[in-house]
């Protein structure tokens, strides 16, 4: 019996050794962002704290468990969760943020990551690639 204790104490204790996610930020709330935030729920690496999104009535509902923020919300998301990307699929998803959002994401030094989730098998692979060529 000691020894079927032991086996479970040596497991768990692997399981706190692994790796959290790393969290990103999805910019936007159309098809192509809810596609990128479904590869995302099935992601190893990498985990959606948030989604980024202008319109009052999407504020504070979820989307596959992730809950929805305006865009001056994200430098404190950013800051607090230690972001390691903000993920985009639109140009024009960029003009979420004012200037004064922006000059305060940029601060951060935070990447911008342009994704197209239609070609996309292996989100833990792209954002991994991407990021390490930054």
């Amino acid at each position: 019996m000691k020894h079927i204790f032991d086996h479970l104490r040596a497991l768990a204790s692997q399981n706190s050794k692994r790796a959290q996610p790393l969290p990103v930020i999805v910019c936007g709330l159309g098809a192509d962002h809810y596609r990128v935030q479904s590869l995302l729920t099935h992601a190893k690496d990498y985990e959606s704290i948030a989604l980024i999104d202008d319109f009052p009535w999407n504020h504070g509902t979820f989307v596959e468990g992730t809950r929805v923020y305006y865009p001056s919300e994200v430098p404190s998301l950013v800051e607090r969760h230690n972001v390691t990307a903000l993920i985009y699929a639109r140009e024009d998803d960029l003009k979420l943020f004012d200037s004064q959002t922006m000059t305060a994401l940029n601060s951060f030094r935070v990447p911008f990551i342009k994704l197209e989730p239609d070609s996309i098998k292996d989100i833990d692979s792209v954002l991994s690639t991407k990021l390490a060529n930054r």
